[in-house]
């Protein structure tokens, strides 16, 4: 379970995504078991943590294995921009925890890109650069307000 101490090589982004998830054996392609519908907590080039309701599901645990060597990953499927290619990948769980601020049990599951597809990795910088100047002029402009009352 996460502790909130740990080190993060890279600044998160949080946005609320809409992402189709299918649980895959480690080492094996997709092979149709059913798509489950998640949403997005934060981002980051290194990964996502998404919430859900449960950590088994189908029978099938998210955190089976030791960190580093999970029985089962996620092919991460992300409508990041408009007109583009789905955003395509797979990602191993690392951590979960209870997620406190939501109304009923719901777990916050981190998730670490192990492989990207294509041109994910460039299309996902340009999704992060444009949302965190949006995310950065929306905090000054709040700031701004704050200070002119």
């Amino acid at each position: 379970m996460g502790n909130g101490l740990e080190k993060r090589k890279f600044q998160r982004l949080e946005y609320p995504l809409e992402v189709t998830v299918e649980i895959v054996s480690a080492g094996k392609a997709p092979k149709g078991s059913p798509l489950l519908h998640m949403k997005s907590r934060n981002i980051s080039k290194a990964g996502i943590c998404l919430e859900s309701k449960a950590l088994e599901i189908d029978g099938l645990n998210l955190l089976s294995g030791r960190p580093g060597a999970r029985e089962n990953h996620l092919h991460l499927l992300i409508g990041f921009i408009p007109d583009e290619p789905t955003f395509e990948a797979t990602g191993e769980p690392c951590w979960y925890d209870v997620a406190q601020d939501a109304p009923e049990l719901s777990y916050q599951i981190g998730i670490e890109f192990i492989d990207i597809r294509g041109d994910g990795r460039k299309q996902l910088e340009r999704f992060l650069k444009h949302h965190k100047s949006d995310s950065v002029v929306g905090r000054l402009s709040d700031i701004m307000n704050f200070w002119k009352k």
